[in-house]
């Protein structure tokens, strides 16, 4: 039996080694992916002058206290995400990347609740409808914020997630 188990390895090593090597391979490709928390609420902002790390640090914290934890996963996480991009129609390169990155948002649907330096800009530059914005400075939440002058904050008419609809309410309740 020994001398057939070494007949068989002396043949077979390197199916077993390319087998080992696939499933490290898948493994490797997908465990990121599935040990990812997912977020509980999406906010995109949008400005053209960006945000310093301070402001998006209070940002996160700020939202966090407002957010529920609406997957269950016993975690509130809001994703934010940051598109610095003018929508007055400045041509470069950078500019066009970053539209690209906000289109697959908008496309994707992957952010419902929206902070916008430019909001006639995004309204004429972009297909998607949202409901009036509301001045930052105007909400209790973002009192103390260095944010870009004008930016309003606004949500998609067509939000498909009650747990942003819920978080949009709150903002604009303080709590």
């Amino acid at each position: 039996m020994k001398a057939k188990w070494k007949n068989w390895w002396w043949y077979h090593w390197w199916h077993v080694l390319l087998a080992v090597l696939a499933v490290a391979v898948i493994l490797y490709s997908f465990i990121p992916g599935l040990l990812e928390a997912k977020p509980d609420s999406s906010v995109a902002v949008v400005s053209f002058s960006g945000l310093s790390d301070e402001s998006l640090t209070m940002l996160e914290e700020r939202f966090r206290s407002v957010a529920e934890d609406t997957n269950g996963d016993g975690k509130i996480l809001v994703r934010i995400s940051i598109y610095q991009v003018d929508l007055s129609g400045a041509a470069n390169a950078a500019n066009y990347q970053e539209a690209a990155r906000l289109d697959a948002d908008l496309v994707g649907k992957l952010s419902s609740v929206f902070l916008i330096e430019d909001q006639d800009g995004f309204l004429n530059n972009t297909a998607v409808e949202l409901e009036q914005g509301i001045a930052c400075t105007e909400l209790p939440l973002f009192e103390g914020m260095e944010l870009p002058e004008g930016m309003v904050i606004s949500i998609r008419s067509d939000c498909g997630s009650q747990a942003d609809r819920e978080l949009y309410n709150r903002i604009l309740s303080g709590h």
